[in-house]
């Protein structure tokens, strides 16, 4: 590692090496485990990730150095070209696996073991070596050998049937159900082979042994359709998708609310089951209507569906009186409400609690003169705390570095390498 990363702090993950051959599908894993620490080195062949090629890109100038997509997910790692095809690249991999702790692949079910590349090709040389394996259904089973992409996954794994519009008054639904943010499901696994990876050093730590993990995308996006299992096993109840709120067996109240202007708050209840706070909050506001007649402290009125949709209505009429620099939303919290703005995503760039939590972190581009704005750190902490490492690597940036320097191949080689193309 660069005397310049060894100089910053820590991160819990701080003596792991982690090799990375992933796309889109891995990356973002490889991402929590540098920003956790680790010294994540992503190997690209001698043409570049196909994820250099994913827009947008800086300056809309397509170009593989520019692609803002590959900044993102590869900021604080270190990169190297090397052909892993051709015999001298398998050579190679080989040389470095045993310098590894970690091994982070994406390829499809048995591509790499026909290279020779495997797990058992490099346990062997390796023996506490800890391989992730990302693929969209596993190493195993009738579907390992199917195509996917982020929306089909998203699709087949039922996350997709979850997300969309209320239905109309009978029942039936007159849009489909929609996506959520891109990437989604790619997130999801790098979550949980992240958590995985971790286990496993752990693992490591107490008994020496490293393993294979099989991380199916697939699976992972099912265990994130929340109640749905479980409400058709125990009560063969089909979910229902809900405008902005859980899927659920049964059509709830929506709780958002348009302001004057045109813009939404998130106005849900707080913890307690009883609308006495925002009854007197509306009551303060000279809003409240027939909300303090008596009938609306007693839960079996409250509580009732109609009650519920007159105390959500009431409420509704109250934001749509104000604009939304109002705010109204802060009042909401203080009577102890799940109130909130719905913003646009470039909203929070500027929130004042997000900044003084250091949400984002400062990237230097030297290469355009620039020092970019990035997501920082997830979590906060005065012992390890997030690392969030330089700029992404250019192609073949730390080739020499970490093929020669480190790995000691002599120059020579390295020259026939390259006139090889396998680096």
């Amino acid at each position: 590692m660069p005397q310049s990363e060894r100089s910053q702090p820590k991160g819990f993950l701080f003596d792991v090496r982690v090799l990375e051959l992933a796309d889109e599908r891995g990356e973002f894993c490889g991402k929590l485990l540098a920003g956790a620490g680790a010294e994540v080195v992503k190997v690209e062949p001698p043409g570049g990730s196909r994820t250099r090629a994913i827009g947008p890109f800086y300056e809309d100038i397509d170009d593989p150095e520019r692609s803002l997509h590959f900044w993102h997910y590869n900021f604080g790692k270190r990169g190297i070209t090397l052909d892993i095809t051709k015999p001298e690249g398998q050579r190679v991999l080989k040389e470095l696996a045993p310098r590894f702790d970690v091994v982070l692949e994406t390829y499809a079910p048995g591509y790499l073991a026909g290279l020779g590349l495997g797990y058992d090709d490099l346990k062997a040389l390796n023996p506490g070596l800890i391989m992730a394996s990302i693929t969209p259904f596993g190493q195993t089973g009738p579907w390992r050998d199917w195509k996917a992409t982020d929306l089909v996954q998203l699709a087949l794994g039922g996350v997709m049937m979850n997300c969309g519009y209320d239905p109309m008054p009978d029942g039936e639904y007159d849009t489909p159900p929609i996506a959520p943010q891109m990437w989604h499901a790619s997130h999801i696994v790098g979550n949980y082979t992240y958590m995985s990876i971790v286990a496993a050093l752990l693992f490591r730590e107490q008994s020496g042994i490293g393993q294979h993990l099989d991380a199916s995308i697939h699976h992972a996006v099912n265990t994130c359709t929340e109640m749905d299992i479980p409400y058709f096993t125990y009560n063969r109840k089909a979910i229902l998708r809900q405008t902005g709120r859980h899927a659920g067996p049964a059509i709830g109240t929506n709780p958002q609310a348009l302001t004057k202007d045109g813009r939404l708050v998130w106005c849900s209840g707080g913890l307690g089951g009883t609308p006495a706070p925002v009854i007197e909050m509306l009551d303060k506001h000279g809003m409240a209507d027939d909300l303090t007649d008596p009938k609306y402290k007693e839960p079996e009125h409250f509580r009732s569906p109609a009650g519920v949709r007159h105390i959500s209505a009431v409420t509704k009429r109250w934001v749509q009186s104000r604009k939304w620099d109002a705010e109204l939303w802060k009042e909401g919290q203080r009577y102890g409400q799940h109130w909130a703005p719905i913003r646009k995503p470039e909203e929070n760039a500027d929130d004042p609690h997000w900044l003084e939590r250091k949400t984002f972190t400062q990237v230097h581009h030297e290469e355009i003169g620039r020092t970019l704005t990035y997501n920082g750190a997830p979590w906060l902490s005065e012992t390890t705390p997030w690392r969030t490492g330089p700029r992404a690597p250019h192609l073949g940036e730390h080739t020499d570095q970490v093929l020669g320097q480190e790995l000691g191949i002599p120059q020579a080689r390295l020259d026939e390498l390259r006139r090889q193309n396998v680096i």
